[in-house]
């Protein structure tokens, strides 16, 4: 039985969405964290994909390290950013529990670490130990009912395991969401089932 990400390309999945705009992820984490006054804070956008959502950190002054596997995010990411924000960015091309992360003031992560699979808990425990204090968290972790569940590609957690890995923080808010809609490498609608978090240190 093939599973939806095993043939698909990241490369042309970065290409599709680099210059799109924000999600509404992005302005929750933004809302969260007083975003707009990003000079002299520190992002990690953990999953930059095209650098959709970094090119908007560097837009509001934050300094960012995006973080990807793929290595074509290096090039889609330099090939969009403007010159004047490149002294900003820095990039990382390599799996979530390897790359070396500064200490930052957010972590970002939209829909990447399930993607890390088998290693979604070392991928975690670097994010999260990369938070200065008073520092914020902002991702996505999918849930037992997503379509995706059975993708051997994808990790599923559940809402025990998300409470004891932030456990240290001293905010936590989870939405838990289950809807109908676009996603995934195709835009195909499927049942999404996950928890939107928003955490502080």
């Amino acid at each position: 039985m093939k599973h939806e990400f095993e043939d698909h390309s990241w490369v042309a999945f970065i290409e599709a969405t680099a210059t799109r705009g924000p999600y509404e992820f992005f302005h929750s984490a933004m809302e969260f964290v007083d975003g707009n006054r990003g000079a002299g804070r520190q992002a990690i956008d953990l999953g930059c994909g095209g650098g959709a959502d970094t090119r908007n950190l560097l837009a509001r002054g934050w300094r960012v390290l995006a973080v990807d596997a793929e290595p074509h995010a290096r090039v889609a990411l330099l090939e969009h950013t403007t010159p004047a924000n490149l002294e900003r960015l820095e990039i990382a091309i390599g799996m979530f529990d390897e790359v070396e992360l500064p200490e930052a003031d957010l972590v970002y992560a939209q829909f990447s670490l399930p993607f890390a699979g088998d290693r979604l808990g070392a991928s975690t425990r670097n994010a999260l130990a990369a938070i200065v204090s008073g520092g914020a968290f902002v991702g996505q972790f999918i849930a037992a009912e997503d379509d995706w569940a059975s993708d051997p590609n994808v990790a599923v957690v559940d809402r025990a395991w998300i409470e004891r890995t932030f456990e240290p923080f001293a905010i936590l808010d989870i939405d838990e969401r289950k809807h109908h809609g676009a996603g995934g490498p195709d835009g195909a609608t499927k049942h999404w089932h996950y928890f939107h978090i928003r955490a502080r240190r």
